[in-house]
């Protein structure tokens, strides 16, 4: 009995994914991280070239982040038993980002470091369709983006509205930093009309 039921359940599979995306290099623990006064030289030794850089009144800010994102998919369908309209899905997603900033003055010094750390639930469902697919239950593309640098020597080349509002843009201007995952909507950005 019990391999008939691990059959039918077999048979009754549509899908199942399991995505795993990584962006940045993991950060050093909170003993580890880099302190007030230290140097901007020992900052780079350690944690490499920063992710988002941004000018400030006295100095410079520069922040280092990780992400770790994961998607679940599974998928199940009444077919096997003749039923081709019936589907069961269900989807989650989880991200657990680490982002550190580092404020440096004109004499390169570290003057303050913060540390945001989280572990979230960001998007899930379940869905039973008739007839007619649906779309994707969690879809994290806007945490996928490429890392800031990958894009700072295209900027010149945005279109008209972006480039004029480059100097303001979160993780390439002079004026401020932007986590990832921030709707484009707010902020920033939103000299950008699109």
């Amino acid at each position: 009995m019990m391999r008939v039921s691990a059959l039918l359940a077999v048979f009754l599979l549509v899908g199942c994914t399991q995505r795993f995306h990584q962006l940045g290099q993991p950060l050093p623990s909170v003993q580890a991280e880099p302190a007030a006064g230290a140097s901007l030289q020992s900052v780079l030794a350690q944690l490499g070239p920063p992710q988002r850089l941004t000018r400030s009144a006295s100095g410079w800010v520069m922040g280092w982040e990780h992400w770790r994102i994961s998607e679940n998919a599974f998928g199940a369908s009444l077919g096997v038993l003749g039923v081709d309209a019936l589907t069961f899905d269900w989807g989650d997603a989880r991200v657990r980002g680490d982002f550190l900033l580092v404020s440096f003055d004109d004499g390169h010094v570290a003057t303050s470091v913060s540390r945001a750390t989280w572990d979230n639930a960001v998007g899930g469902g379940a869905s039973v369709q008739a007839f007619v697919g649906v779309a994707p239950l969690v879809n994290v593309a806007d945490l996928l983006i490429p890392m800031p640098q990958h894009g700072w020597g295209a900027a010149a080349l945005m279109p008209l509205p972006t480039a004029l509002n480059n100097e303001n843009r979160p993780g390439m201007g002079s004026n401020g930093l932007e986590q990832r995952g921030t709707p484009t909507g707010i902020g920033q950005r939103t000299l950008e009309m699109r």
